[in-house]
């Protein structure tokens, strides 16, 4: 790409999500979900507007506790159906589930999992992102999943990822099994400067590409937002690097902010 040979960088330094950059609010996040698998509860959610790394964190806690030994179901539930949603389930949990296997044949595949599970004292985690789009019938399997870890003893851990306006709306059955309330929050300016910076360098950029005050812009147009901040900062690098410029300022800024669009206020 044209824009990382004027900028002397080995690769793109920002990511759509902001990569895996250790936030405080993300190691926080992540901490909360090394307690709930810890101390065996069964059901947390991660609850956090859009953009603010909900997706990154469910993804660093599946990789982090597949080296530990867990078995982990990593799952979207945008537009699944309840037998979708359990034959992922089954699949992580290597219940070997097959391709004609029914919604019942499956539960009871599942259930034989936990009784070995509980048995042998191995741990389950179901890491549901976009569950705030689950429906009443997928909402339903997930109660039911959690109902059978803990009637069978089997340390299964499920969290889900939603906004709060989703979360909200969850069923009662739902949110009277929930153990704990994970939440994400915008990164203030020294997170959002570490950031930008630390992403730079890590793409083989060592001398300074952005002005302080273009640091700042940054963060005061994408508001901390995690997602904002990325998409903002990579598409001042192309503006800089098609105008030739040999430093980013606030002018640079301001017109890729012109060409990129996301809503004004923080989607709930």
């Amino acid at each position: 790409m044209s824009y990382l040979r004027h900028w002397q960088l080995e690769t793109s330094p920002y990511r759509p999500q902001a990569g895996s950059y250790p936030a405080p609010a993300q190691q926080e996040a992540m901490a909360r979900i090394d307690y709930l698998v810890g101390e065996k509860r069964n059901l947390g959610a991660l609850v956090a507007p859009r953009g603010l790394g909900k997706t990154v964190v469910l993804e660093e806690a599946g990789r982090h506790h597949l080296r530990d030994g867990k078995y982990v179901a990593s799952i979207d539930a945008f537009g699944l159906t309840p037998r979708e949603f359990l034959w992922q389930v089954a699949c992580a949990f290597e219940t070997q589930p097959a391709l004609g296997d029914s919604v019942s044949r499956l539960w009871q595949k599942l259930a034989d999992s936990a009784t070995e599970h509980a048995w042998r004292g191995e741990q389950g985690l179901v890491l549901i992102d976009d569950a705030g789009q689950a429906g009443p019938d997928l909402c339903q399997q997930m109660v039911r999943l959690v109902r059978l870890a803990s009637n069978l003893g089997a340390a299964w851990n499920l969290v889900l990822a939603a906004t709060p306006s989703e979360a909200s709306r969850w069923p009662d059955t739902l949110l009277e099994l929930m153990d704990l309330r994970i939440e994400l929050y915008a990164w203030d300016e020294e997170t959002t400067f570490d950031y930008l910076q630390h992403a730079l360098m890590s793409a083989g950029r060592l001398e300074p590409v952005f002005t302080e005050d273009a640091l700042y812009r940054i963060h005061v147009l994408a508001q901390g937002i995690p997602r904002h901040v990325a998409r903002l900062a990579d598409f001042s690098l192309v503006v800089g690097a098609a105008a030739e410029v040999s430093i980013i300022d606030t002018s640079v800024v301001e017109s890729a902010q012109e060409q990129v669009s996301w809503p004004t206020a923080v989607a709930s």
